[in-house]
C-alpha cells in the first residue's frame, strides 16, 4: 500500500518529463535571447565583483585583514557573490512562482511541487554556469581550492533550498498581499550588506560583528569563503540556523498550500 509521501513522489516522476522539458526550454530561451545568449547569466554577478573589486580594492585599497593581495581580495568578493546569486535567484524563483504561472496552475491539473522544482533546477543550472566561470577566473588569480572543495556541493543544495523555501513561502503570500513582491528586494539589498561579501567580519567592531552572527546568509557566504579562498573547512554547526530555516519554511509551504490552495486559484 502507497503512503502520502510514496504517492507524491510517484506522481512527481510521472510528470518528470515535464519537468526535464521546462528546465531545457527556459535555458534555450535565455541562450536565443540575445546575440550573446546564456552569457548573461554569468555577466551580471561577475560585473557586479569586478566593479567591487576596483572601487574597493583599487581605488580605496581595501585589503583583507592580514593579507595584503588584491587579488586574494577578489577572489574572496567573487566566492561570496556565488553564493549570494544562488540565493537570491531561487528565493526570487520562488516569490514569483504562482503569480507568473497562474495561467498554468488554472487551466492544468498537475501536482504543484513540479513548479518549485522546476524553479530550482533553473536556478541551479544557472549557477554551475557561474561556478566554472568563478573557478577559472580564481584559476587565473593563482587561488585553487584544495581536496575541501568537495563540500561545495553540500553548501550549494543548502543555500538553494534555503533560497526556494523561503521564497515559495513569500510566494504564497504574495498572491494575498501583492506588496510582498515589492518589500523582498528592498530587504535582500539591506541582506546583503550584512553578509560578508565586500568586506571582512574581522574587519568590523565587535558590536557589527554580533549583528552578522543573525544573518544565516552570513554563515552560508562564510562557508563558501573557507572553501575557495582560505582553504579552510567550515564550521558545520554554524550552518544549522539556515538548515532549520530551510526546512521550517518547507513546511510552512505544505501547510499553507493545503488550506489556501483553493483560495490561491480563485485569486490567481
Amino acid at each position: 500500500m502507497m503512503t502520502p509521501l510514496t504517492k507524491r513522489f510517484d506522481a512527481l516522476w510521472k510528470y518528470r518529463g515535464f519537468i526535464r522539458s521546462s528546465v531545457i526550454n527556459d535555458i534555450k530561451m535565455r541562450f536565443n535571447r540575445s546575440n550573446i545568449g546564456g552569457i548573461w547569466i554569468i555577466l551580471q554577478p561577475l560585473a557586479q565583483s569586478a566593479i567591487f573589486a576596483i572601487v574597493l580594492s583599487v581605488i580605496m585599497k581595501a585589503r583583507l585583514p592580514g593579507i595584503d593581495n588584491t587579488h586574494t581580495y577578489a577572489a574572496y568578493l567573487l566566492s561570496g557573490i556565488l553564493c549570494w546569486t544562488l540565493f537570491t535567484e531561487s528565493l526570487n524563483k520562488g516569490l514569483g512562482l504562482f503569480l507568473e504561472n497562474a495561467g498554468v496552475i488554472k487551466k492544468v491539473s498537475f501536482p504543484l511541487l513540479t513548479l518549485p522544482i522546476i524553479g530550482g533546477l533553473i536556478s541551479l543550472a544557472n549557477n554551475i554556469f557561474l561556478l566554472f566561470a568563478t573557478l577559472l577566473i580564481l584559476a587565473l588569480l593563482g587561488v585553487f581550492p584544495s581536496e575541501k572543495i568537495i563540500l561545495l556541493p553540500v553548501m550549494i543544495l543548502l543555500t538553494l533550498g534555503l533560497g526556494l523555501g523561503v521564497g515559495v513561502f513569500l510566494g504564497i503570500l504574495n498572491v494575498f498581499i501583492r506588496d510582498i513582491g515589492v518589500i523582498v528586494p528592498i530587504i535582500l539589498q539591506f541582506m546583503f550588506w550584512f553578509c560578508p561579501i565586500v568586506y571582512s567580519p574581522e574587519s568590523l567592531p565587535e558590536t557589527f560583528r554580533a549583528v552578522l552572527a543573525y544573518n544565516p546568509m552570513s554563515w552560508m557566504v562564510r562557508s563558501y569563503q573557507d572553501i575557495l579562498v582560505f582553504d579552510r573547512w567550515p564550521a558545520i554547526e554554524s550552518l544549522l540556523p539556515a538548515l532549520i530555516i530551510g526546512i521550517v519554511s518547507w513546511m510552512l509551504v505544505r501547510f499553507f498550500l493545503r488550506r489556501t490552495y483553493a483560495q490561491m486559484v480563485d485569486i490567481l
